[in-house]
Order: C-alpha cells, then structure tokens, then sequence
C-alpha cells in the first residue's frame, strides 16, 4: 500500500510541476482563494452524480486557481458560489495529457441541491474531440437541450503536446442564455422553462487532469 500512496503521491507532483510551468506564463490570479497551495480548497463541495458511493477525487488549490487530478466524474463547487437573474459565467481551463482525454470537461450552473431525485443542474462541457454538449440534468434523467456537436473554436490535446488552454462563458441576459466557447457564440437558448438561478461550480467527467485559473460571475458580456 505504502507503494502505491508514494506512486500517486510521486505522480501528482509531476503534475503540479507541469501546471506551475505551463501557467507561469499564461495566467494570472483572476480572483482571492483560501487555502493552502497544494491542498484542498475549504468549504468546497464535491459529488459524483454517475456513482452512489462516496469517492474522494484530488483536487487542489493550485495557484492561480485548482487542479482536478483524475478521478471519477464529479461536479465541484464552493457553496457561496451563485448567481440569480442577468449574470455571466466565465472560466479558463487547461486539460493536460492523461491516458484517457475524450471524456467532458466544463461549467454548470442553476444547481439545486444535489441530492436525490430532486437535484438539478444545467451543464456546459466540451471534449477533446471537438465538440460541445448543454444538457439538464435532473436527478438520474439527462436532458439533451445541445446535443454533442462539433465546433472549430474547441481547441484540442495534440497527442505530442502539452495542455491547451480552452475558455467557457455562459451569459443570461433576458430570456435568453447563450454559451461561448474561445470567445465565439455556439449555441443560445430560450430560459423559458429552463432552470438558472443557483449554484455556480465545475463539471468535470472522469480520469481527466484539468487546471481551472479562474471561475468568474458577474455582469452581462459586453455586446460585443
């Protein structure tokens, strides 16, 4: 056992490593984060909505911002974090090379609870093969609202190459709530039955090693 806690151990330091090198010149501190660097972010909460049982996944405060070690799928947000009416939502993540990289990665917001049947959350993710899913989920039921669709502006993982940095707004403006991906629009919805007040956080699906430098909420993007 004591191998295997070293190995891991060994291998989340690589990582960082790789983090702080890729980061120093690329990112600034967005926003203040509690914490001690290299452990976990208080008040934090974490679930993972495919598994009944309780997993703990590594995630860290890196600065700027948290590392999401790979893990299971899981949604990660600070309970303070939410928003209500006319707001926007940004966030810059890095992917970094893992054995597995085509699984999801991204914001959601309006989150209830998060327990039972009763839950329900509005998720924005992009994968490395270039497309982008919004779905509502509520309770074990996914409701596609996007489909998985391709979209040039997704910048992917070389297979040779280090982490790419990819950038995730979501904008609700009157009725309508329109999702950006590198600054380009790529899909807008109607509100109307659709659920966005609440919690704001990180969906993040499994065995993936992701860098988040800023998870922003404020007003309205400009019109341009």
């Amino acid at each position: 056992m004591s191998k295997k806690r070293g190995s891991s151990a060994r291998s989340c330091v690589l990582i960082a490593g790789m983090a702080a090198i890729a980061l120093a010149t690329t990112a600034t501190p967005s926003q203040a984060q509690s914490g001690g660097n290299m452990e976990r972010p208080p008040h934090w909460q974490v679930v993972h909505p495919d598994r009944n049982e309780a997993v703990e996944r590594r995630f860290v405060v890196m600065r700027p911002g948290w590392h999401i070690f790979a893990g299971p799928g899981a949604l990660l947000w600070d309970p303070g974090t939410f928003a209500s009416g006319n707001f926007s939502v940004t966030s810059k993540m890095f992917l970094f090379p893992t054995p597995e990289i085509g699984t999801p990665y991204g914001v959601f917001l309006g989150g209830s609870p998060f327990e039972g049947e009763s839950s329900s959350y509005v998720s924005f993710q992009i994968r490395n093969d270039g497309r982008f899913r919004v779905a509502h989920h509520a309770g074990e039921q996914v409701h596609e609202l996007v489909p998985w669709t391709e979209h040039a502006d997704i910048v992917p993982l070389e297979p040779t190459g280090g982490p790419v940095e990819n950038r995730i707004a979501v904008d609700v403006r009157d009725g309508v709530v329109s999702f950006f991906i590198n600054d380009a629009v790529v899909a807008e919805l109607s509100d109307g039955g659709l659920t966005t007040d609440g919690a704001i956080g990180l969906a993040v699906g499994g065995n993936l090693s992701v860098h988040v430098t800023e998870l922003l909420i404020g007003p309205n993007r400009s019109a341009g």
